[in-house]
């Protein structure tokens, strides 16, 4: 007995110091490629978190400091995510076509009150919102004239608002004078403000309790939201900065909260990737393999498609990576993962100051440079 406790502690032990040695290894080559790759400045950025997922070890890395406390940033804080918040509304879209309450290939018309249907988007259907595919316009028309306070653009812009904008868009003008066909792609926050309404219609719940129901409570994310936070987690917001350099509270959101509202942390983003990499084994991996696939081709570049809420980079000699990005006026977040090596990078900033590409050119660092197999796992970083 005595000896199976030692070995157990020495096997702990052990454990415990390659953890630590990787984490060294990651923060010293994360640190290189800070300082020699990005041009990142703690004036116009003056804190973020990264998160770097490897098999079943999670790595987080604190760097500058935050207003009214007197150390870096706490993986438990909390961020505004910005459009990065689609890659959740996009499963909330999956969950509700598997329970049969959508049906993506039916025209948006049908899901709206009849005061709002437009005539000219019978062939618009939920997956083209999925997907941007609709050709409407990255904001609606008009939204400026309802900004009272440019630090919170969607706080007097309503769900009303919104679906009177969309009824008098012609899509007919949209296709001709664009050269729009079904499957051309143009992102846009508009298509996810009208998916979250949809959402809410067709399960008479909020976008808060959808995502707390199916998403949040499953992948045990506690920290995260949108309107609802209690006052503990409304405490963790960090103040965000403009790029001017101006502190910005976190938005209120009247609409839009479905493309652009999600405020998370670290630690539950982390989560949510991990759920990510592992599709094959969590409840909602049909719906996430589903969602991670190249499905459309975007005009970012040849190799850049489009998921159900992601971005899909595909590459001729290694796995896809799936990501996605987002900005507020004071915060950005990056998250990239790899599923095949179980490989994955979160980051939360805030400022929307540029990260350069970090993310990316962290996630590439830790798949050796695209040659990253699951028997690495095995063998540190590489």
């Amino acid at each position: 007995m005595n000896r199976y406790i030692c070995l157990l502690v020495f096997l702990g032990l052990f454990s415990f110091a390659l953890t630590a040695q990787v984490r060294e290894t990651l923060e010293e080559e994360i640190g290189k490629i800070i300082y020699y790759d990005t041009e990142i400045s703690f004036k116009k950025t003056p804190a973020y978190l990264i998160g770097v997922q490897l098999g079943d070890s999670s790595f987080v890395f604190s760097y500058g400091h935050t207003s009214g406390y007197q150390g870096p940033p706490q993986s438990d804080q909390l961020f505004e995510i910005g459009g990065l918040t689609k890659s959740f509304t996009a499963l909330l879209a999956g969950i509700l076509m598997n329970k049969g309450r959508i049906n993506p290939d039916s025209s948006i018309n049908h899901y709206l009150p009849p005061q709002f249907q437009n005539p000219t988007a019978k062939k618009i259907t939920v997956l083209d919102l999925i997907q941007h595919t609709t050709g409407l316009s990255r904001l609606p028309l008009g939204i400026g004239l309802k900004e009272k306070d440019p630090t919170n653009p969607f706080g007097h812009y309503t769900k009303n608002d919104l679906l009177n904008n969309y009824q008098e868009v012609d899509f007919n003008s949209i296709k001709k004078n664009t050269k729009f066909s079904k499957k051309q792609y143009k992102y846009s926050h508009t298509n996810y403000a009208i998916l979250e309404v949809i959402l809410e219609l067709v399960s008479d719940q909020t976008y808060e309790q959808l995502l707390q129901k199916y998403i949040f409570q499953p992948c045990g994310m506690h920290q995260s939201g949108v309107h609802d936070f209690t006052t503990e987690n409304r405490n963790k917001i960090i103040k965000g900065y403009s790029l001017g350099g101006q502190p910005t509270p976190p938005w209120q959101m009247r609409s839009f909260a479905g493309s652009e509202g999600i405020k998370s942390s670290m630690d539950d983003l982390l989560k949510y990737m991990r759920v990510n990499l592992k599709n094959k084994t969590h409840q909602l991996g049909p719906v996430l393999a589903q969602n991670h696939a190249p499905l459309v081709k975007t005009d970012m570049a040849k190799h850049i498609f489009g998921g159900n809420g992601w971005h899909v980079i595909t590459n001729k000699n290694y796995y896809d990576v799936v990501m996605h990005a987002g900005s507020t006026t004071g915060y950005r977040s990056f998250m990239g993962f790899v599923a095949e090596s179980e490989t994955g990078v979160v980051i939360l900033a805030n400022s929307p100051h540029s990260m350069n590409g970090l993310g990316l050119l962290i996630l590439r660092m830790i798949n050796n440079n695209w040659k990253r197999t699951r028997k690495g796992m095995k063998t540190g970083i590489n």
